[in-house]
């Protein structure tokens, strides 16, 4: 599996374009307000930072469909739906399952796919519709 993620980086790192951001963000008020969310009674989740920044990376995309796409050799891969891919550690390296159509649910939703999808990686119970 190492050898398959470094020959797969390596790839995109020399046949796709390139380009990095760098921002820093003051997370006080979302901090906040994740704690009110999971301070609520009868509540039966815990979200975490990771599902607000799924969230808003999936709405994000939504607002600006052009960044919804993929670099594929001499053509660009425009996407319909808004599907969010986050790196999960396992036992002999990283693999990203896929929270499909992010930008449509719920935190609280989010929040169970991803404890449901990172529980499966770790297990190695993935499906391959689950990271492809």
């Amino acid at each position: 599996m190492r050898k398959t993620i470094a020959r797969r980086l390596s790839e995109a790192k020399s046949t796709i374009p390139h380009f990095y951001l760098s921002v820093d963000v003051e997370l006080d008020a979302l901090l906040d307000l994740r704690a009110s969310l999971n301070g609520r009674p009868k509540v039966d989740y815990k979200l975490s930072v990771n599902d607000f920044v799924i969230k808003a990376v999936a709405l994000a995309l939504r607002q600006v469909p052009d960044c919804n796409a993929s670099f594929a050799g001499d053509r660009i891969l425009r996407f319909k739906e808004v599907d969010v891919a986050v790196a999960v550690a396992i036992e002999g390296g990283l693999i990203t399952p896929i929270v499909r159509q992010a930008d449509r649910k719920s935190l609280g939703t989010i929040s169970a796919e991803m404890k449901d999808l990172a529980a499966k990686a770790k297990a190695g119970r993935l499906q391959p519709h689950e990271f492809q």
